[in-house]
């Protein structure tokens, strides 16, 4: 009886242990390759160029961990891909933002300078 116990006891481990390990998700790598996709579009390797090489190194470990049957380390390295991508995509939009606000203010002070050559320097307040 012992025999047996022990066999069914140690199956049942077995299938525990495989039941523990999560099976990948196809979509995973395919987020972190979109949203590298998406930085790579804003011109992120001008803007954030070091958070966009992390996500490609990311993403090519997560390939790698998934080739190797390791598919808790390729989904954290897919997460890590596409947060990383997200970080530089951000960063890229900030970059692009302060742009957009360097060249407003150089526009504002240009029409300021028109004014006052128009109307005098007590016209417009700075």
């Amino acid at each position: 009886m012992k025999p047996i116990r022990l066999l069914a006891a140690a199956a049942a481990l077995a299938l525990l242990a495989a039941c523990a390990t999560t099976p990948p998700d196809p979509a995973m790598l395919d987020n972190a390759r979109n949203a590298i996709s998406q930085a790579e579009a804003a011109n992120a390797e001008e803007y954030a160029p070091i958070e966009l090489r992390y996500a490609h190194e990311r993403l090519q470990q997560a390939s790698q961990a998934l080739e190797n049957e390791r598919p808790d380390d390729a989904r954290r390295l897919a997460e890590q891909a596409e947060i990383e991508a997200q970080l530089a995509l951000a960063r890229t939009r900030a970059a692009l933002a302060r742009a957009e606000l360097q060249r407003k203010q150089e526009e504002l002070e240009q029409v300021r300078a028109d004014l006052v050559e128009v109307f005098g320097e007590g016209v417009v307040q700075p």
